[in-house]
C-alpha cells in the first residue's frame, strides 16, 4: 500500500496532470463515489468508518463544484488487510475554500486547524461546518490514525492527540490517509 500511497501523494503534488493515467479507484462524479462507498460499507459493515470516509470524500465534491484545479473527482482506495484508506483530490483545498467566508486565514495549517476545530463552512450562507469536527472526534474516540494534508498544512491524529504542522511539500487539493 505504501507504493500506492506514494503514487497518489505524487499525483496531488504535480503541477500539471496532462499525461497522468488515473487509477481504477478514481471516481469522477459523486454518484460513482457514493456507489463505491456503499460497496465499502457492505464489506466493513462499519457505520462510523463509512461516515468518516463519506464525509471526507463528499467534501471533495461539495467544496469544489466548478472549482477543480484540473481533474474533477476523488481517488478512493482501501486495503482491508492493512486497515488503510486513502482519499485524494485535486480541488482548491481547505484554505481556498474557507477563505471565501473567513478572509483572514493566512496559512494552510491555520485553515486545517480552523476546519477541524471551528464550526465554519466554505458553503456560506448554509448552516453547516461540523463534518471535519465529527471526523476528528470519531478518529480520536476510536483511537484510529488520520493523516490529512491540504496545501502545505497538515494534521496527524494519533493516540487521541492532534498535531498540526506546516510541511515542505505542497498538495494540490487534499490527501487523507486513515488507519483503523
Amino acid at each position: 500500500m505504501d507504493t500506492i500511497l506514494d503514487r497518489i501523494a505524487n499525483w496531488v503534488k504535480l503541477e500539471k496532470t496532462d499525461s497522468i493515467v488515473l487509477p481504477r479507484n478514481y471516481y469522477k462524479t459523486r454518484n460513482l463515489f457514493q456507489s463505491e462507498l456503499n460497496n465499502f460499507f457492505l464489506e466493513t459493515n462499519d457505520y462510523l468508518l463509512t461516515a468518516i470516509v463519506g464525509e471526507i470524500g463528499n467534501n471533495s465534491y461539495d467544496h469544489n463544484l466548478g472549482n477543480w484545479k484540473d481533474i474533477a473527482g476523488v481517488i478512493f482506495m482501501y486495503d482491508f488487510k492493512n486497515k488503510t484508506i486513502i482519499l485524494a483530490d485535486r480541488g482548491q483545498g481547505i484554505k481556498e475554500t474557507l477563505s471565501k467566508v473567513k478572509n483572514d486565514i493566512k496559512t494552510d495549517e491555520q485553515a486545517i486547524n480552523i476546519a477541524l476545530t471551528e464550526v465554519i463552512s466554505g458553503r456560506a450562507p448554509e448552516q453547516r461546518g461540523n463534518g471535519l469536527k465529527f471526523v476528528s472526534k470519531a478518529i480520536k474516540t476510536k483511537n484510529w490514525h488520520l493523516y490529512f494534508q491540504s496545501g502545505n498544512g497538515s494534521i496527524e491524529i494519533s493516540n487521541g492527540n492532534s498535531d498540526f504542522k506546516t510541511k515542505d511539500d505542497y498538495i494540490h487539493g487534499c490527501l487523507a490517509v486513515i488507519k483503523y
